[in-house]
């Protein structure tokens, strides 16, 4: 491989793709990531957007995507040689990133103790179980105090399939922790310790509990209502339960089991093998022309929707519920042909036949750039560097001055209608910074 020179001085760099104009862009972004790490006091809040005031919380599953990301952006960069000219950037990052997990942990021991005052309800067939007050919620806010729900969500624990129902949360925390430890041990995160010996448990049982449960999926929606009497009286109540969700559980009690392991915890048990079975008894869809592929969403008591999701390459890619090997090639050929179509970046998802009305209207359907990342770790995880390439050149060339990189990018030739006037009420623009974008760059730029 060739020597490499940064700012004429003689690199030891192990890999052969990067040039100063990657390097410059690295720097550039992780210094926009430090950013969004606001202390507050031994706790640090990460809001999922510096530019956008609706987005100035902390969602778990955008924090904890970072937190994984950062971690392996580290791992990447050492394995590379990177982290000597990036040293003082990574160090700092590594502090960041045990920050970030401590604030997790202190936000979901926080949801924990919130369930157990509320009289938890495990029996799925009871009203009390589908209240948002019975559940991890998805977001929350930091401050002098400690942890807190969102001030938009006060509501929500009273609220029927609540929109911040969202079981992704707590695998998506138990999986940036594994990869925390598994790489650094438990340096940083000591105070997190005690919080994960006291919840680990309980939150594994939650997980198993509830998988097969309706919840708002990736995008914080359901696709599919039916009438229901809940306590406000007879209202639609989402209905859909989707495979990235289930698969994320499937990961997160794997996750959960490994990370007891490494801590010395004693878990109940949780068999992830029968979700793995959950699975593909009730998301192998077929189509005449498309054939079997593992579909987004399914109906609760009912059918498989037939359409595709980009999350779901986290599916093949991360979460690897055993069994669904024979339908990836499949699947990831109709996510590429009908949420890429032949540009860089995906919409988010598609529904075909019966309920191809059901559209991403979100800023009027952009196409999204950390769904593009992960696309591009997907393909270079499988040796696939040239095509991963194209993705992460294509961001480079978009990211701003400042480092920060869009949430999405609007296609003329993809846009539908926007009835909330998200990008209207935006100065007629998408939203400029995206914390879970820029990690996933940091994480795809070092992979290949």
């Amino acid at each position: 491989m060739p020597e490499h020179f940064y700012n004429g001085k003689e690199a030891e760099i192990l890999i052969d793709y990067i040039d100063d104009y990657r390097l410059d862009n690295i720097k550039k972004v992780a210094t926009e990531v430090k950013r969004h790490f606001i202390p507050v006091g031994e706790l640090v809040k990460t809001p999922a957007s510096l530019k956008y005031k609706d987005y100035n919380l902390m969602w778990n599953r955008d924090s904890a995507y970072s937190s994984y990301y950062i971690t392996r952006f580290i791992e990447n960069s050492r394995k590379s040689s990177l982290d000597k000219i990036l040293g003082e950037d990574i160090a700092e990052l590594k502090d960041l990133n045990a920050k970030l997990i401590n604030t997790l942990w202190e936000a979901l021991d926080h949801e924990v103790k919130k369930i157990r005052m509320n009289g938890y309800e495990k029996d799925i067939s009871k009203l009390e179980s589908k209240l948002g007050g019975n559940h991890i919620l998805s977001r929350f806010d930091v401050d002098e105090n400690g942890v807190k729900r969102a001030t938009n969500d006060v509501n929500e624990g009273k609220t029927t399939r609540s929109w911040t129902m969202q079981y992704d949360s707590a695998p998506l925390i138990i999986m940036a922790t594994e990869e925390y430890v598994r790489n650094f041990g438990t340096e940083g995160i000591n105070g997190s310790v005690k919080k994960i010996k006291n919840d680990l448990d309980f939150i594994t049982r939650y997980m198993y509990n509830f998988y097969n449960t309706p919840c708002a999926d990736a995008w914080e929606q359901y696709y599919f209502y039916e009438r229901e009497n809940t306590q406000n009286g007879q209202i639609y109540v989402g209905k859909t339960i989707d495979s990235y969700t289930v698969s994320s559980v499937y990961r997160g009690i794997k996750g959960a089991k490994n990370l007891a392991g490494l801590l010395g915890i004693t878990l109940g048990d949780a068999d992830e093998k029968e979700i793995a079975s959950f699975i593909l008894s009730n998301f192998i869809a077929t189509d005449e022309k498309k054939g079997e592929f593992l579909a987004k969403s399914k109906i609760e008591y009912g059918e498989s929707m037939l359409g595709v999701g980009a999350e779901e390459i986290e599916i093949f890619n991360t979460f690897k519920p055993e069994g669904l090997e024979k339908y990836e090639r499949n699947t990831v050929d109709i996510i590429k042909n009908e949420l890429f179509q032949g540009d860089s970046l995906p919409i988010r998802y598609r529904f075909f036949g019966k309920y191809r009305g059901t559209l991403d209207k979100y800023f009027g359907r952009g196409a999204w750039f950390h769904l593009g990342l992960q696309y591009a770790m997907y393909l270079a995880d499988r040796g696939m560097n040239e095509q991963a390439n194209q993705i992460i050149n294509y961001v480079e060339q978009r990211i701003n001055s400042d480092g920060s990189i869009p949430e999405q990018e609007i296609f003329e030739k993809k846009r539908v209608d926007d009835p909330d006037k998200f990008f209207e009420k935006n100065g007629n623009s998408t939203i400029s910074c995206l914390l879970w974008a820029e990690t996933a760059y940091l994480a795809a730029a070092t992979l290949l």
